[in-house]
């Protein structure tokens, strides 16, 4: 497991260390800096730069040369470096010093963007035996869904304390734990080989047709349940990371609710998790998980950040502000500071 992710000069971070748990809640105002701690992790865990984020360059902070990263990784110092260089804007190494994070063979690094695929009559099916996550859209959730079938994934089981109604099969699971965020949910699939194409279906209706909320909700679900399973079966798999981005987008607040807890259960089965979320309802769903006792609050790792803007938006005078917020064990806060989800109160107060 990581244990802690130290960004020096890394776009908004002058010099910034978190300590991670198993449940890792990024929260705070908008360009913040939430993102960049995922940005930092998967690059970390790629060495290289995702696709659509453009060039090295980028991330260093507006008034440095170069980056550090850095993480502590099952004991080990994990580091790269690169810096600005001319018409070369791929990663530079220092042998002795660097080396990027590998995690064991067969472990499971997940990326899910808050950009995903809402409700498409059709997804891209791949039919490849190779598929081990959902895609950051939830591109490859049919191709996922169906390799439930297979002998690989059938033989996996639901750990015990994600299963709803003492079910163990996997696609059941996912299927009651739809229905717990959504009531009255019943998903089904579809796959056209010939054409490569796979479908879902919502209640025997198309997705354009029950909106946005399951389409983005299905691919956590179901990339929680099934790695939570090969985790909890070590000859499957080592160690599971998944980066999340707004795990809430378009879900009922009780579905949000519901949505921190199942993180929280599938974090004390052993998966790594790390949320950008700004929702209250789902952080309170992890604090209940902690009150109940499914997960202990050393478990849970929960930052605030604050941006660093004065009057110009375009130029960051000041290093981000980041502060660590502890739950205790009955779920409560030992601070609660301006800005950390209090709107509510605040718009309560005005209308008392």
């Amino acid at each position: 497991m990581i244990t802690s992710l130290s960004m020096n000069n890394f776009k908004a971070f002058e010099d910034e260390t978190l300590d991670l748990g198993s449940l890792n809640i990024l929260t705070g105002l908008n360009s913040s800096g939430k993102s960049s701690v995922i940005q930092a992790l998967r690059l970390l865990c790629d060495h290289t730069s995702p696709e659509e984020m453009g060039a090295l360059r980028d991330y260093i902070r507006h008034d440095a040369e170069q980056t550090n990263l850095s993480c502590q990784y099952n004991g080990n110092n994990k580091l790269i470096h690169f810096g600005r260089k001319e018409k070369r804007n791929d990663l530079l190494r220092d042998s002795i010093t660097s080396s990027p994070m590998v995690p064991p063979a067969r472990s499971i690094v997940s990326y899910i963007s808050a950009d995903r695929y809402g409700p498409r009559t059709t997804l891209p099916l791949f039919i490849d035996d190779d598929v081990k996550t959902v895609g950051p859209k939830g591109e490859h959730l049919v191709d996922f869904l169906h390799y439930l079938e297979n002998d690989k994934f059938g033989q996996l089981k639901t750990p015990e304390v994600l299963s709803v109604d003492n079910e163990t099969g996997l696609r059941q699971s996912i299927q009651a734990w739809m229905r717990k965020i959504a009531p009255g949910i019943d998903l089904d699939y579809k796959t056209y080989d010939q054409a490569d194409l796979g479908s879902l279906v919502w209640n025997n209706y198309r997705p354009v047709h029950v909106g946005f909320g399951l389409s983005y909700t299905l691919p956590i679900v179901a990339s929680v349940l099934v790695h939570s399973a090969q985790l909890m079966s070590r000859n499957v798999t080592p160690y599971v990371l998944i980066m999340i981005e707004n795990p809430e987008a378009h879900l009922h607040p009780s579905g949000q609710t519901m949505m921190g807890k199942l993180l929280a259960l599938a974090a004390a089965c052993g998966i790594q998790i790390v949320v950008e979320t700004h929702s209250d309802h789902f952080f309170n769903g992890v604090r209940l998980a902690v009150k109940n006792q499914a997960l202990s609050p050393e478990q849970v790792a929960c930052y605030f950040f604050k941006n660093s803007y004065k009057t110009n938006a375009y130029q960051q005078q000041d290093p981000a502000q980041v502060e660590r917020i502890y739950i205790d064990r009955h779920g409560m806060m030992d601070d609660w500071p301006e800005g950390f989800f209090d709107e509510t109160e605040k718009s309560l107060l005005q209308l008392l």
